[in-house]
């Protein structure tokens, strides 16, 4: 049974100019520092969200907005590198596709477009953020801000927010080709292939979110029981505008109770829960999300055309404007232009694997869509699986996967956001007709190829289109195809553009090539199945006990090419990875020799995919002399690399990889992706100091069951609340991670009575009478 504490917290009163439907707000803080937001109308609830969230994470708040107006620029320099999300490139390729493909005219389209009760929700939420900053004392200012920049929130920076979701991927194309595209147009300005902004994308972390639902013919009781386990980064800097997370509770009493946490700058919960739903975000790794037309471009004397159905067609030119610091301290503007056709922005990409040298246009049914916010709020009221499904396909919005469970018994999927609505045959028949070439590559010289409407807006799918299950089984997801997200049941064929079960209809850029995680994920599904009903501790585990694939799969081969005739140090590697419990626990050792070698066997292409994507088909390592060679080799740099650093091959994990809290390391556990451990904990370089920091990987967990008809949810954010601070619920739940532990989350109203809160704020109206 849980325990609640009762304590009086800190109480503080505040008053607020009283502007639009903003009457109240209640803010109640947790000891772990979960703030629970109670209000009587969407716009204070949004205000009191905004205030929170500031308090917690303003400075990276502040960040996204700044990247997402296309200003890093003129804050940071054009040449400065940042990571964007996954991705990582110059802050003038940020900034020139934010501004294209983000532009201001869409963004405040479509806040207009959004329901009456979402955009009192966003105008709350900005005026809560700026109410936070205009009440900062100077000291509190430069405690908090210090020397980083600093803007006003507007309600066009949460739309843009959410209107990323639908465009980040296109950078991995374009981004590394828009400052060449704008210098093709302008004939005066030479193209520079040094140019750091033509070095590729890079892709930081990977895919590595995970969420397993279990219906009511499999679990203990009726209900359902998930596992919420999206992944996000652990710690920012000026230069990475990751994806992190927070936490908050939202309730209007009668219309709205809902709690989880969100990716920074949505202001809504994408991974949570309210009384009869649970469900978990993943990002939607294997989708194209957009199809990219090959066009047939003349330069000549100053203009620019492209053939369409036969004929010429002049293309006008759209001319972007960056501000950008000097190395003076001077902000510059610098003018970009970009040819436009009857399909957008007209790209001059190099050639590829996947495409030809050329021009490009790229048709997006995600651009240009905001309805992300309607789709979860919307989504946060829903009283069944079945409900939660309805309301995400109805306001299709963040391009995403979500693995929904209910008190019912009934556990879900469902693709969130918008796909081309093009099958297989209609993109074939599209497709520009060179063999090797990406399947999403069209013929843009002819308008049926255009797949838009009259006013030029990207079709979008009827609901058939996509796929979605409703089951009382177990539904499992690891960043992968519908095709086997539902144990034991392979999906019907829908169209390529869901992939990854038909390699020659899958993109690279999913970076999918090799995933070991689902196959994985469906091991421990057979081996919890084969033991009768599941409980919650057991779904937990499936998690936390740190197997790892690719050493259960293939240590043992590994472990035959012993030399006889090896060096010393050679036959300890050896020894240490034969001792090794294949996991990758604190206390393991071996795991840090083999996380070391299979980095550099994965790079070297020695392990392929015979099932692409079938998780009941193992995947393979090379066998070859060659591959022996290479792998005897890869392990003799990897005890160098480790010599090198001061540690001994039998290193325990969780002392290389391990958070600071109060000036003293913690121990942590997970893996890497590629290694197939479900708790994905993607470290960055090796120093002497151990794992530098952690890229990607599992910082918030959300367990949620039904007793007696009451949700019980059990949560852990590892990462913590506040940017940047160490804070006694910080430091409790790193231990609690350590100990592979989750603590339990007041949902009710009389369970949030009895909880021990340590601040209390109540912001109202401006009284005009204490004037007088």
């Amino acid at each position: 049974m849980t325990q609640f504490s009762q304590s009086v917290p800190e109480s503080e009163t505040l008053t607020y100019k009283n502007q639009g439907k903003f009457s109240q707000v209640e803010i109640s803080w947790t000891e772990m520092d979960v703030p629970r937001i109670q209000a009587e109308n969407y716009e204070s609830l949004g205000f009191g969200y905004g205030y929170a969230h500031a308090r917690d994470r303003l400075i990276e708040l502040v960040g996204q907005a700044i990247a997402m107006r296309g200003q890093r620029s003129k804050y940071y320099g054009a040449e400065a590198f940042s990571t964007l999300g996954f991705l990582k490139t110059t802050n003038l390729n940020s900034d020139l596709m934010f501004k294209l493909r983000v532009p201001d005219e869409w963004v405040k389209e479509e806040f207009e477009r959004l329901n009456s009760e979402t955009q009192d929700y966003i105008v709350g939420y900005v005026n809560g953020l700026n109410y936070f900053v205009d009440n900062l004392s100077e000291t509190q200012y430069q405690q908090i801000i210090g020397q980083e920049p600093m803007i006003r929130f507007e309600v066009e920076d949460v739309v843009r927010f959410t209107m990323r979701f639908g465009v980040m991927k296109e950078l991995i194309e374009i981004g590394p080709h828009l400052v060449a595209t704008a210098n093709c147009i302008n004939a005066n300005t030479p193209s520079d292939q040094e140019s750091p902004h033509s070095k590729p994308v890079e892709v930081e972390g990977g895919f590595g979110s995970n969420a397993w639902a279990y219906g009511g013919d499999v679990v203990e009781g009726d209900s359902a029981i998930l596992v919420g386990n999206p992944h996000s980064a652990w710690q920012r800097n000026p230069h990475q505008i990751r994806i992190y997370m927070h936490q908050c509770h939202l309730t209007i009493p009668g219309e709205l109770d809902v709690a989880g946490t969100t990716f920074l700058g949505f202001p809504l919960p994408l991974t949570g829960y309210n009384a009869d739903v649970s469900w978990s975000i993943l990002d939607a790794a294997t989708v194209t999300s957009y199809v990219m037309q090959f066009m047939d471009v003349k330069i000549e004397q100053g203009s620019i055309k492209y053939l369409l159905d036969g004929d010429y067609k002049c293309a006008t030119i759209r001319h972007i404007d960056i501000e950008t610091l000097q190395e003076s301290g001077e902000v510059t503007i610098q003018t970009y232009p970009f040819a436009q056709s009857h399909l957008g922005t007209l790209f001059q990409l190099p050639q590829s694997p996947n495409k030809p040298a050329g021009w490009y246009a790229i048709t997006n049914p995600g651009e240009r869509n905001a309805k992300g916010l309607d789709q979860f709020l919307s989504a946060a009221k829903a009283r069944s699986t079945r409900e939660f499904i309805e309301q995400i396909e109805q306001h299709r919005g963040v391009l995403c996967q979500l693995v929904v469970a209910d008190k019912h018994g009934d556990v879900g999927y469902v693709v969130a956001g918008n796909v081309p609505p093009i099958t297989d045959e209609t993109m074939a028949s599209a497709h520009i007709g060179i063999e090797g070439v990406a399947f999403n590559i069209l013929d843009g010289s002819q308008t049926k190829n255009s797949f838009r409407d009259n006013n030029q807006r990207p079709l979008l799918a009827a609901k058939s289109f996509y796929p979605s299950i409703i089951s009382r089984g177990i539904i499992h997801n690891t960043n992968n195809s519908y095709k086997y997200s539902e144990f034991g049941q392979q999906q019907p064929d829908y169209p390529s553009v869901f992939g990854q079960h038909k390699q020659l209809h899958t993109l690279a850029a999913a970076r999918l090539d090799y995933d070991p995680r689902l196959i994985m994920s469906y091991k421990r599904m057979q081996e919890l199945s084969a033991n009768g009903k599941i409980s919650a501790q057991q779904a937990l585990e499936v998690v936390f006990d740190n197997r790892n694939y690719a050493a259960e799969t293939f240590l043992d081969w590994i472990l035959t090419l012993e030399p006889s005739d090896c060096t010393a140090p050679i036959k300890q590697a050896f020894q240490v990875l034969a001792n090794w419990d294949r996991k990758n626990n604190p206390d393991s050792r071996g795991a840090l020799l083999f996380h070391q070698l299979w980095g550099k066997v994965v790079k070297a292409k020695l392990v392929r995919v015979v099932g692409f994507g079938n998780p009941e088909v193992e995947s393979e390592l090379l066998h070859t002399p060659q591959s022996q060679t290479a792998i005897l080799e890869a392990l003799k740099q990897s005890v160098t690399e480790l010599e090198q650093l001061g540690f001994a091959l039998d290193t325990a994990w969780g002392s290389v990889l391990y958070q600071t809290a109060e000036q003293r390391p913690i121990s942590m556990h997970g893996g890497s992706y590629e290694q197939g451990v479900l708790n994905g904990e993607m470290p960055a370089e090796l120093t002497r100091d151990g794992f530098a920091y952690i890229l990607f990987g599992t910082a918030y967990l959300q367990l949620t069951q039904w007793r007696d008809g009451s949700i019980c949810p059990q949560v852990l954010l590892a990462h913590g609340q506040r940017d940047g601070r160490d804070s006694l619920a910080r430091t409790q739940q790193l231990r609690m991670f350590l100990d592979k532990a989750l603590y339990p989350m007041p949902y009710s109203t009389s369970q949030w009575e009895k909880t021990k809160l340590t601040n209390k704020v109540t912001i109202s109206t401006f009284d005009k009478s204490l004037n007088h």
